[in-house]
């Protein structure tokens, strides 16, 4: 077989070259979903951080609310994780308002779509702190017209469910309604990046990035389609300007590692890397297999052949994982000083 007559410094040419593309849905651990037992078929998911952006250090009670159903609580997993499930459509608040040092939280959820699992991302605040003002996300989509929004829903739907044709149809009408929607257009190139339409993909981003050039939104989604197509320096400028606004993007931070690791630049390489991990936990496992090919590079053979171990734990069957085994079977000492 071709891969039996390569060597173990090829192999690890091959794990630094090869840049995983996005998926629709990764394969990753979560919380145990808690039933809301209202008899629905859509859920409601998020995930909290702390002020300084890093997971919390203890379990989070959160609360969901219905104004006819009452209250359902849960707690956060180990990585601040929530999820609710048996959710019908309707409005709904989620409250965070038990936890001792942190000010109040609450947020008005919508769930439109009889299987869909609206997705919040919740930055608690200390308290005694100055309130923040409104959230990015909050900020671009404060002019939207109301259709243009509905439709912009709909996609977000529809991709969080896999259907990512039907959420570019839906993004079209979006951006038809309101040729100034960056927020279509960066949804619309991730959903074609996920497609593994790289040229469709590039040429929605180019066009977020004409309407918001210095928003790290359309920085991020872009600097990551260019890891992918192969444009690792252009990868980097764009990542590194994006994390500079959005430093707690896990992903930023391993699409910046996998371009550095590239083109060479180890060092700065396993940093991005490694903070990937701190912020992503097992979602970012792309990040053990660079950090391995790194370390194997150094001679590091047994920081190397944990973080291959680890990968391999998260994800078994990945299209690499037979050549990973390899590099794992040809550097473990005991094989290696066998009579």
């Amino acid at each position: 077989m071709f891969w039996k007559t390569l060597s173990g410094l090829t192999l690890v040419l091959f794990l630094l070259l090869v840049v995983v593309r996005v998926t629709a849905q990764s394969a990753r651990g979560g919380p145990v979903p808690t039933d809301a037992g209202w008899g629905g078929g859509a859920g409601i998911n998020g995930m909290i951080l702390t002020p300084s952006g890093q997971r919390p250090s203890r379990r989070i009670s959160v609360r969901l609310r219905s104004m006819d159903k009452g209250d359902r609580v849960t707690t956060t997993d180990e990585e601040g994780k929530f999820a609710f499930t048996g959710v019908p459509r309707g409005d709904y608040i989620v409250i965070i308002d038990k936890e001792e040092g942190f000010e109040p939280y609450s947020q008005n959820v919508s769930v439109i779509s009889a299987s869909g699992v609206p997705y919040l991302s919740i930055r608690l605040r200390l308290k005694g702190e100055a309130k923040s003002p409104p959230g990015v996300l909050s900020a671009e989509l404060a002019n939207v017209p109301a259709r243009a929004l509905a439709f912009y829903q709909k996609a977000q739907e529809q991709a969080q469910a896999g259907n990512h044709k039907a959420a570019i149809e839906q993004l079209q009408k979006a951006i038809a309604e309101y040729p100034n929607f960056m927020l279509a257009f960066n949804e619309l190139g991730l959903q074609y990046l996920r497609l593994g339409e790289l040229d469709k993909a590039d040429e929605a981003l180019t066009k977020a990035l004409k309407l918001a050039p210095d928003s790290a939104t359309p920085l991020l989604t872009h600097g990551i389609l260019l890891a992918v197509m192969g444009k690792f320096n252009l990868a980097v400028t764009e990542l590194q300007t994006a994390l500079k606004q959005r430093e707690q993007s896990a992903n930023g931070h391993l699409y910046l590692g996998q371009a550095l690791a590239n083109l060479g630049r180890f060092a700065e390489a396993e940093v991005q890397l490694t903070r990937a991990i701190e912020l992503g936990g097992d979602e970012v496992k792309d990040a053990h297999r660079f950090l391995g090919a790194i370390y194997l590079q150094r001679g590091a053979r047994e920081k190397a052949l944990a973080e291959f171990e680890i990968y391999l734990k998260l994800a078994p069957k990945a299209k690499d994982a037979e050549q990973v085994r390899q590099l794992i079977r040809q550097n473990k000492p005991s094989q290696n000083h066998a009579p």
